[in-house]
């Protein structure tokens, strides 16, 4: 993460919320800490926001787990914790919205912990087509297939902290469509994630062919 006056452009006080406190039920053990490369799963997404545009990163992680929170600490991001994330994902991105500013955070992505493929790029170009203030949710799509992360205005906050259950950001997605801005992108990696098996041996063999072609 580096200071607004060396990122060009970019002015905007945007925070990216990295949910790591998953139970990951589907693939039986904690997917956001399967080696993949020479690093976690979960830290790929926080390479990814630690050399993108934004200003604050938060990891919510479960309560005593340790290695989730030896990463963050690694990665120097600001650690929540949630001690109710068996009550679903809604808990863990209203403890990290607790954390931000609404006087000094003009939007906030919300990040999964499980897409090792996302980059700053990605990132950034989501950042430079949100405009403040329009209570704008910005989505990225690939080849007509929403994906993630996704960027939403500061003005969102309020909503957020009010869902329960095991959801997310979809809901305002599908509640409020007219205040979508869909954002092209070229790179499948925000439709990629991680959430059995299967998809954690896809990934291996994704991330050598990329090493290959590097």
């Amino acid at each position: 993460m580096t200071d607004n006056d060396n990122k060009g452009e970019k002015i905007k006080m945007i925070a990216g919320i990295i949910l790591g406190a998953g139970e990951g039920k589907r693939i039986g053990k904690s997917k956001l800490n399967l080696p993949l490369g020479n690093k976690r799963v979960v830290e790929w997404v926080l390479q990814a926001a630690g050399q993108s545009f934004l200003d604050k990163i938060i990891l919510v992680i479960r309560p005593n787990d340790k290695a989730m929170l030896e990463i963050g600490k690694k990665w120097g991001v600001e650690i929540v914790i949630n001690p109710n994330f068996r009550k679903g994902m809604s808990t863990s991105i209203q403890e990290a919205l607790e954390k931000i500013d609404s006087q000094e955070v003009e939007g906030f992505f919300l990040i999964l912990g499980d897409q090792p493929f996302i980059t700053p790029s990605i990132i950034n170009q989501l950042v430079t087509s949100f405009s403040p203030g329009k209570s704008e949710i910005v989505v990225p799509y690939y080849k007509e297939k929403r994906g993630n992360p996704v960027l939403f205005d500061i003005s969102w906050k309020e909503e957020l902290m009010a869902i329960t259950g095991d959801v997310g950001g979809r809901v305002l997605i599908k509640a409020y469509p007219e205040r979508v801005k869909k954002i092209k992108v070229s790179d499948e990696a925000i439709i990629l994630d991680i959430d059995g098996e299967e998809d954690y041996l896809k990934a291996k063999k994704r991330f050598s062919l990329l090493k290959q072609e590097d």
